[in-house]
């Protein structure tokens, strides 16, 4: 019975880590392909002020930024299934997968669901439902992405990746507050929207960095469960032939 567990537990790990590694490193590159797009359709149409405009119906760019959208809905998701998988430590009060699964989900609804022509403020001269309906979950995804980098901030064991969360939650918190302050107040709209852009980009390069992050960390608990395998084996081996 001891010897039928033992073999069967490093197969177990082969298929488990490296399949959480590929998820992540799916999700990593899925968010900078998200940034790319979103900053294609910035330079196709330059006049745009703030993010969602992009998506906004009948807007040439709308199809290309809700697509990068919904890639950010995907990466957040492969990431949270990587860690689902595997993701022992990364929990913070909750896991962080549960943070990244909402996230996830809410970046997917303010895909599907754009702004009216112009991207009104909800409840202003013009706004409609779907305005209220997208602007809501768009910005709760953000909020939710700014709580992941928190959670993370706090893990001891990733010193890099905790002070790179830290910056990044720090800019990203202060940009679009003060993007989304201007955007409310009727302020400079200009630079409102090139912090709201600089908030986005950012906050988009931490899920790529993270989920990459999460896949190296799969790699080496592989490695170590191998080599710990190898070993264990090996002294199996000898206790045999004593």
């Amino acid at each position: 019975m001891t010897e039928t567990v033992d073999r069967s537990t490093p197969g177990s790990l082969s298929t488990r880590r490296p399949r959480s590694a590929t998820l992540a490193v799916a999700g990593g590159s899925a968010a900078f392909v998200s940034a790319a797009l979103i900053w294609v359709c910035r330079l196709l149409d330059p006049s745009v002020q703030y993010v969602s405009q992009l998506g906004a119906t009948g807007m040439a760019t709308a199809p290309l930024f809700n697509l990068a959208l919904l890639l950010l809905a995907i990466a957040a998701m492969l990431v949270d299934r990587a860690l689902v998988t595997h993701g022992a430590g990364y929990v913070t009060g909750w896991p962080v997968a549960t943070t990244l699964l909402i996230c996830g989900l809410c970046f997917g609804v303010a895909s599907v669901v754009t702004c009216s022509p112009g991207c009104p403020v909800p409840f202003t001269s013009g706004a409609r439902p779907q305005d209220l309906v997208h602007i809501s979950f768009a910005v709760l995804g953000f909020v939710l992405a700014i709580v992941a980098m928190a959670q993370v901030a706090v893990l001891r064991r990733r010193p890099w990746m905790r002070v790179g969360s830290i910056i990044t939650l720090t800019a990203v918190g202060a940009t679009s507050f003060t993007g989304a302050m201007l955007s409310l107040f009727r302020g400079d709209t200009v630079l409102g929207g090139n912090l709201e852009f600089t908030a986005a980009t950012l906050a988009i390069a931490w899920f790529g960095i993270f989920g990459l992050q999460v896949a190296s960390d799969q790699r080496s608990l592989f490695t170590s469960a191998r080599s710990s395998g190898s070993v264990a084996a090996a002294d199996s081996g000898d206790l045999a032939s004593g």
